[in-house]
């Protein structure tokens, strides 16, 4: 019998996003509408944000904040190596220069320290980002950006219904951005929120997302804007996954929990440390291990897709000439030896076994040779 290759991605779609599309469709009204109104209500109850926008996905919600923020150009901001390029494109395309830093070992987030020691005169903004579906020390970044006087952009694109503190993150900076891809633990296909906290800057971010002016319906422009709009058929899928999130997290806490149980005791592997003081809802179950290819290969064989973890941004061939070169050694420790495993609903108890199997088998034949 041929087993079926588990994906490394799987939306949980059911007969809640059918509906609501197809009320979508029924009422005959697809661009920002009720939908839209209804899903902006809801993200607000689940992140107490005062102010919501949508944007067609995470990079250009990051673009568009820092379009908002009106930063001087040319001026630096400091952003982890380890992270999705979004993180650095957003910020050049805005006319920024990114300063990387490494992170902590072992929550893969860069610390506030890291962030500070690379403060210069030329800082404009500090960009933390959430990883792997916990908090960043977005508090204690957001009070060094304040007493330093310069503007924090929280990425928070993995992190929606993640808690720092008690405080969602993305909220405590001057703005933050959800994503919703298809990868995320909800999806609206593509989209995302931008989450402000100044009145004056949500009503920037709101003019610039929809070509300078307050509503469709005028032909009167205050200022230089862009189409960032989203669909109602995108936040009507968004809201009936936002339902979801609780059955989610829980699905996903209980299928990491067998995998660390499962890969327990193995001293060639270790995991990314949980933060006590940050909610965590799994991304994917990341794993750190010398023998990486080894394991992505045995898995990859045994139709187990696996994704390796992020490329380092120091060493991206785009960013040469627009970064200044830097040592950043955590950071290539992480994408040489990482490796990420699906986690989604659609990944069985047995595919769990089954995967940490062949990696214990694996890791032992080499043991056994060496």
């Amino acid at each position: 019998m041929q087993i079926q290759r588990v994906q490394q991605v799987q939306p949980w779609i059911g007969r809640p996003e059918t509906e609501a599309i197809e009320a979508c469709l029924e009422r005959n009204w697809l661009t920002e509408g009720p939908a839209a109104a209804a899903f902006r209500q809801n993200l607000g109850q689940l992140t107490g944000s005062p102010h919501i926008s949508f944007a067609p996905n995470g990079t250009l919600g990051l673009f568009l904040a820092l379009l908002a923020l009106d930063l001087p150009r040319g001026s630096e901001i400091i952003i982890p190596g380890f992270t999705f390029m979004a993180s650095a494109s957003a910020a050049v395309f805005a006319g920024l220069k990114p300063v990387l830093i490494d992170v902590d070992p072992n929550t893969f987030a860069a610390r506030p320290e890291a962030f500070e020691r690379a403060i210069t005169s030329r800082t404009s903004a500090l960009m933390p980002v959430h990883i792997y579906g916990q908090a960043a020390n977005a508090a204690e970044i957001a009070q060094l950006g304040r007493r330093r006087g310069l503007a924090v952009i929280e990425d928070a694109a993995q992190a929606c219904g993640v808690r720092y503190r008690g405080q969602h993150a993305g909220t405590f900076g001057d703005v933050g951005v959800i994503s919703f891809f298809a990868d995320k633990s909800i999806t609206m296909g593509e989209g995302a929120v931008v989450m402000a906290r100044d009145p004056a800057l949500a009503r920037r971010i709101s003019l610039i997302r929809n070509q300078g002016r307050e509503s469709s319906g005028t032909f009167v422009h205050e200022m230089l804007g862009m189409n960032f709009r989203v669909t109602d058929l995108q936040c009507a899928l968004g809201n009936a996954q936002l339902a979801r999130l609780p059955q989610v997290r829980a699905d996903r806490l209980r299928r990491y929990n067998l995998y660390a149980e499962a890969l327990a005791g193995l001293p060639q592997m270790r995991l990314m440390r949980l933060d006590p003081n940050s909610d965590f809802i799994p991304f994917r179950f990341p794993l750190l291990c010398p023998r990486m290819p080894e394991l992505r290969e045995a898995l990859e064989n045994a139709s187990i897709q696996t994704r390796s973890m992020f490329y380092p941004l120091h060493r991206q061939p785009c960013l040469q000439g627009l970064i200044d070169a830097v040592d950043l050694p955590i950071c290539d420790t992480l994408f040489g030896e990482g490796l990420c495993l699906p986690i989604h609903q659609g990944v069985s108890d047995e595919d769990v076994r089954r995967t940490c199997s062949i990696i214990r088998h694996t890791l032992m034949q080499e043991s056994v040779a060496c």
